[in-house]
């Protein structure tokens, strides 16, 4: 997630005096002096530049404004932002660690880092900073949600559930959160809590075509065969030239046929 704080860090190549051999000086650097005005200048041209995409030539802006405010530790996080847009996740944590030294109870620096390790592939390891990050800032949506992810990578969806289920607390009305949630709790054993939450996703998106058909398939394994054919039925009636929505809805009506107790003829009955 693109945090827009300060940030910067390209020192200017040292010019040695007129007639003096530079020797091991050759390659030394000149300290900036802190200008934290000219910084914020440079700060906003990379920001522009991360909108647009262009995240190589936005770090060279970062760093430009690191150099004149190097206490900043939100240049670094959007350097790091910039470096794992570029796939670039190791360069992306160095960035971080570099802002955790200068502003360790910053949660979104811990979000950020748990990010760059999820991109990674490196779930386990993710779970630190994401952890860290809850503990800093119980209030952070993102930092519940990249933990969910993190779990389900490595096939814990209760774990991940219970973690999502906090962000969907912060934010009820997403649908999108709603519906990951429904889905986690469905892989972790708890189908009515699912359902439940498959509701709110219709409830918030009449048309979600998935939330129905997910719906009904809990509902069919369930046992509930009429709410399945229900939802299947008003899924069909939302998108009514969706040949497979058709399909399912017959096959339900032909299993719910099969079902239905037989009723023998009076003379059938008295028969010997």
């Amino acid at each position: 997630m693109f945090v827009a704080l300060a940030m910067a860090s390209l020192a200017a190549t040292f010019t040695p005096p007129p007639g003096r051999d530079a020797g091991v000086l050759k390659d030394a650097v000149t300290v900036r002096e802190p200008d934290p005005a000219r910084a914020v200048l440079y700060q906003g041209r990379g920001i522009k530049l991360t909108e647009q995409g262009k995240h190589e030539a936005a770090i060279e802006q970062f760093r430009r404004a690191a150099t004149y405010d190097p206490a900043n530790a939100g240049t670094y996080v959007n350097m790091a932002y910039c470096f794992d847009r570029l796939g670039r996740f190791e360069e992306a944590i160095t960035e971080l660690k570099n802002a955790e030294k200068l502003d360790p109870k910053n949660a979104m620096i811990y979000v950020n880092w748990g990010n760059s390790l999820i991109n990674s592939r490196r779930y386990e390891e993710a779970l630190t900073p994401l952890g860290r990050a809850t503990e800093l800032d119980p209030s952070n949506r993102l930092a519940y949600v990249n933990l969910a992810a993190a779990l389900t990578k490595l096939g814990r969806p209760k774990d991940a559930a219970e973690k999502l289920g906090k962000a969907v607390a912060m934010d009820s009305d997403n649908a999108q959160l709603q519906f990951n949630l429904a889905v986690l709790l469905s892989e972790a054993g708890e189908p009515r809590r699912a359902l439940t939450a498959y509701e709110r996703v219709i409830a918030l998106e009449p048309k979600n075509l998935s939330a129905y058909f997910n719906c009904a398939a809990l509902h069919e394994k369930l046992g509930d065969l009429d709410l399945a054919i229900e939802k299947i039925r008003t899924a069909s009636e939302i998108e009514p030239d969706n040949n497979m929505l058709r399909e399912i809805l017959g096959r339900l009506l032909a299993v719910k046929r099969q079902q239905a107790p037989k009723i023998e003829s009076p003379a059938a009955a008295t028969t010997h």
